[in-house]
């Protein structure tokens, strides 16, 4: 039996849903679509008619009643294209529909058998055959169609009526009322005789087809004015009709009006022309849009008032998504969804309203997308479809066909691809790695799903409500720490005075905009900026230190994933690269990174240092005093093993899934000793007497991650002062200036409102992070001829899951907790690796009811990270769509190469470990199971390999991640020629006196292993040069 035979599921084949519908139902559907795509047709015909046929004297009458006739007809089709969605929720849209076309029918009966009508008696009772017609057959699926409950209806509240609801039933009552008595007019008048304004009826068939416009928003308003909180959103339909009469009209003035013939509409005194009646017909239809859209709106939030970031229109799409996203069904086969849709979704909007980000609009623009992406496909917007269909879109647009794109997707691809290349040129010469990793049509399609399914997973999973597995298995299985066993107090450790940081409001009450007193500068709190100011303070030197992120002291830190993620994590965790593809986490809060990360440190490889040195023709480190730094660096610190001074036994503080990994490895080791030599142990990391809570990367409350925050930060200003020591949070640095190669301006916005400036700064140090400082540095147009934000490289990662088919519960205890470096595999290392509930949803391989049915097993899964250093391939760009900065990436071969040499291996271990089943986040759903039953290395078989190879073809096939970007401003001995760089090798930018970067971004290449202790020891070595 090959691999292929044995995964557990066929990705090749599209998931089937159960129908939600009937047979009749069914038929109904189909035959709305019919009448709908018909309809269209008659309407385009109608246009194109009268300028192809222009001998024939039938379209000489008033152009309003033509326009209005071709917009009848396109909202009779809308009317039943959007009822066909979802037979079941619409189904007053479609009563709605045939009640059109019996209005219909009886106009141009009406017009038949009145006096205007002799003239054109074929045409009228064709329209009236046709129309009836129509309507008998609608009348009688309906009358089949019993009516049922829908499946899913969106979420209605309670309250009593606001305000603006009756505002809008007021509104659209009138109108309904008054479209009524304009459509008995127009049809009551064709009897009368003499009629003083008889040129109005010369054209009985269009007089007819006006009705039908008129009649259909008159039914629409006054269904929506008579329950308005639950029909409501059948007023976007009146707006759609004025919106196609406003086209019509459009065209037509395009086209030209001449060929209705000449007439003249006389008031009173005063008379009005064709072009005249026609803009004001335009101008009507304009207004009534802006004033029926406004109330519409107004009345939605009125309703959905407990949104903030979110406009009612996103909360709906997202209500919708998240119905069908989280689909999770028991043994019965009912809904084992703990958390209703709504209820999701305002977790969600909770979120993204609580921080700031320039990125956030991009949360809306998926949103949106999705709403109306189904029309390319000829289907209603997504939530006017039917849960099952919206299943079906979903699973086929946004998965299958983005696996194999068919004739349609490739084309888009290429025309998506020419207008970005087109956009990039306007700013001036492209790269041609650009043009290659810029979005096509297919990872737009990605990029606005992966953005749905985050959105979607922060709503459901970080609700606690879906963590208790319940005797039916459905829960998740986690617990948090507060709630867990424990026979040891839990007692936050504060060995320093709390922080004096300088708040948005702090600023703002002592009115301060400029500062003249600058000593050292230091942008960025993170592990390079707190040992940077300490070393600068020890030396007598004053730090006023710049940070974009908020201040948190550690007390203040709890266990909702979703409130801390947006309090420290920059962008909220939504930085991703140009393509939307690879996601970058960053710290972005007082102490950066540290705060969130996971306190691990690794000696930085001599081969690293000695890489950097070989680019130069003279050394830019000095390997002696760069490893002395290094060691006073872990003694400053604490860094020592975990298993040193922590509570006892090690098991219960280390990650759960360590247990079954470490006898994976000794096994898998054992079978295959051709690999050599491994170091497989403990990770070592700044962390004291740890209390295995899971929680570094929201935060640790209790202070035993030595973080900058809970450490160097405090420490240094009870030692030196605050006076000499000042914090500014929610300061982001946006323009370094500069005069005679010194850095003399600093600007600030404080909060993303004030600004704030500092004038003449004696010495400025950049370290912002990787992607900030490269950003900053470009933006302020520094170093225009050095290779500012080239060269950037990363710690590459990607999870490796094993399933185990018992209780691990692998959230508890230390997250990262060991790891694995085979001797004669570089390039490549890995760590265990598990999260709390919501950062591991939004890595759990998976879509919609695999991934929900693999969350249900959260808590009897095993994960594996594995870290690769990728090439120095990326660079920081501009991005379209923001003021901000894109990473442009794309993985090489030779990176890919080595993450699959790495699951193959990694994959073995889980099985000899006693995995079940052994997944990766691919796009292609594929589980592995033992061969034969037995703990078989399959993925090390050379025949073996290649099912894998298969399902990772290119980089678009797998989640990637790094919390570790790296490079950008190179550090060097020369800023042009090879092995050209941005910082000489005192740290100081070429071409500046007084400007300096020392982070992550000075590493020429990456340096694999995590590089939290390298960046520490670097600003500790370049603290020694610092003027």
């Amino acid at each position: 039996m090959d691999m292929a035979e044995q995964s557990s599921s066929t990705t090749n084949i599209p998931a089937t849903t159960v129908p939600t519908t009937t047979v009749h139902e069914n038929r109904l559907m189909v035959f709305l679509n019919i009448i709908a795509g018909l309809r269209m047709l008659v309407a385009i015909a109608l246009i194109l008619a009268p300028y192809i046929l222009r001998e024939l004297d039938f379209f000489i009458a008033p152009p309003f009643f033509f326009t209005n006739t071709v917009a009848g007809v396109i909202l009779v089709a809308m009317t039943a294209w959007f009822a066909a969605g979802d037979v079941r929720r619409f189904r007053n849209l479609a009563i709605i529909t045939d009640l059109a076309l019996v209005l219909g029918a009886v106009s141009y009966l009406a017009m038949y058998l009145s006096p205007v009508g002799a003239g054109f008696q074929t045409e009228l009772l064709f329209e009236f055959g046709t129309y009836a017609i129509l309507a008998l057959i609608v009348a009688f699926l309906l009358w089949r169609a019993v009516p049922q409950d829908p499946s899913w209806t969106d979420w209605i509240s309670e309250k009593a009526l606001t305000g603006w609801e009756r505002v809008g039933q007021v509104v659209y009552g009138a109108f309904g009322i008054i479209s009524f008595i304009a459509v008995a007019g127009s049809l009551i008048g064709a009897f009368i005789t003499p009629n003083p304004m008889a040129s109005l009826w010369t054209q009985p068939v269009f007089v007819a087809g006006s009705a039908v416009k008129i009649g259909t928003l008159g039914m629409l308003s006054l269904a929506a004015a008579l329950n308005i909180r639950k029909n409501l959103k059948l007023m976007t339909l009146v707006i759609v009709g004025h919106a196609g009469s406003w086209v019509v009209i459009t065209i037509l003035a395009i086209l030209g009006y001449w060929r209705f013939g000449d007439y003249t509409l006389t008031i009173g005194d005063m008379s009005f022309g064709v072009s005249e009646m026609m803009f004001g017909a335009w101008l009507l239809d304009v207004v009534i849009i802006a004033v029926f859209g406004f109330i519409q709106n107004r009345a939605n939030a009125s309703v959905v008032d407990h949104v903030n970031f979110f406009a009612p229109f996103h909360f709906r799409v997202l209500e919708a998504l998240i119905e069908t996203l989280i689909e999770g069904k028991d043994t019965e086969g009912k809904s084992s969804e703990r958390v209703a849709p709504y209820q999701s979704a305002l977790n969600t909007d909770v979120y993204l309203s609580s921080f700031h980000s320039n990125r956030l609009f991009l949360a809306k623009l998926a949103l949106m997308g999705t709403e109306y992406l189904p029309l390319l496909w000829f289907k209603p917007p997504m939530t006017w479809l039917r849960p099952s269909a919206r299943h079906d879109f979903i699973d086929r647009r946004f998965k299958h066909e983005v696996l194999e794109p068919p004739l349609g997707y490739r084309i888009m691809d290429r025309i998506f691809r020419g207008g970005n290349a087109l956009i990039l040129r306007t700013r001036g010469p492209v790269k041609p790695a650009t043009l290659d990793a810029t979005m096509n049509f297919t990872d737009l399609l990605e990029g606005i799903m992966r953005f749905d399914m985050q959105m979607t997973y922060l709503g459901y999973y970080g609700d606690d409500r879906t963590w208790e597995k319940d005797e039916q298995g459905n829960g998740i299985g986690y617990v948090p720490f507060s709630k867990r066993p424990k026979n040891f107090k839990v007692v936050p450790r504060r060995p320093h005075p709390p922080l004096e940081v300088t708040l948005p409001e702090d600023i703002a009450r002592h009115g301060m905009d400029v500062i003249h007193d600058a000593d050292v500068v230091i942008i960025g709190s993170g592990a390079a900026g707190a040992i940077m100011a300490e070393q600068m303070l020890k030396r007598g030197r004053n730090v006023l230190m710049l940070e974009r992120g908020l201040y948190s002291h550690p007390d203040t830190f709890n266990e909702n994933e979703i409130d801390m993620v947006s309090r420290l994590y920059s962008d909220g965790a939504l930085q991703i690269s140009q393509s939307l593809r690879f996601t970058i986490l960053q710290g972005s809060a007082v102490g950066g990174t540290t705060v969130v990360n996971n306190a691990v440190c690794f000696d930085t490889p001599e081969h690293v240092v000695d890489t950097w040195n070989a680019r130069n023709d003279t050394p830019v480190i000095d390997k002696e005093k760069y490893y002395e730094s290094q060691r006073v660096v872990r003694e400053r610190m604490s860094i020592g093993p975990i298993k040193a001074g922590t509570r006892t036994p090690l098991d219960d503080l280390l990650n759960h899934g360590d247990t079954k990994i470490n006898e994976g490895v000794k096994r898998y080791f054992e079978n295959h000793p051709e690999l050599g030599e491994y170091d497989y142990n403990v990770v070592e990391a700044n962390i004291t007497d740890c209390l295995g809570c899971g929680y570094c990367n929201i935060g640790c409350k209790y202070g035993r991650k030595i973080s900058m925050l809970d450490e160097v930060l405090p420490k240094a200003q009870a030692d030196y002062g605050a006076d000499r020591f000042r914090i500014l949070s929610e300061a982001e640095v946006v323009h370094l200036g500069t005069n005679n190669g010194k850095a003399n301006e600093i600007v600030v916005n404080i909060r993303g409102k004030r600004k704030l400036v500092i004038k003449d700064p004696k010495t400025v140090v950049v370290s912002a992070g990787t992607v900030a400082s490269s950003w900053l540095l470009m933006r302020s147009g520094i170093g225009k001829n050095l290779p500012v934000g080239q060269g950037l490289c990363f710690n590459m990662g990607s999870p490796l899951y094993g399933w185990f088919g018992e209780p691990i519960n692998a959230y508890e205890g230390l997250q990262i907790a060991h790891y694995l470096d085979i001797k004669g595999k570089d390039g490549f290392v890995y760590e265990t690796w598990f999260n709390p509930p919501l950062a591991q949803a939004l890595t759990m391989p998976g879509w919609l009811d695999t991934h929900y049915q693999n969350m249900q097993r959260y808590n009897e899964m095993v994960a594996v990270g594995v870290l690769v250093g990728t090439e120095s391939n990326a660079y920081i760009d501009r991005a379209l769509l923001i003021n901000g900065p894109d990473v442009v990436y794309k993985p090489s071969p030779r990176d890919l190469e080595r993450l699959l040499e790495a699951f193959k291996i990694l994959g073995s271990v889980l099985f000899e470990a006693g995995a079940k089943e052994v997944f990766a986040s691919t796009r292609k759903y594929h589980s592995y199971t033992p061969t034969n039953g037995k703990a078989y290395a399959q993925m090390v078989v050379p025949n073996d390999l290649n099912h894998l190879e298969a399902l990772v073809r290119s980089d678009d096939d797998l989640l990637l991640g790094t919390g570790h970007p790296q490079g950008g401003n190179a550090i060097g001995t020369r800023p042009d020629g090879p092995g050209a760089s941005v910082v000489d090798e005192r740290f100081k930018v070429f071409g500046y006196d007084n400007l300096y970067v020392c982070d992550a971004s000075v590493h020429p290449t990456a340096t694999t292993v995590n590089p939290q202790l390298t960046v520490m020891t670097l600003a500790h070595y370049a603290s020694q040069f610092i003027e």
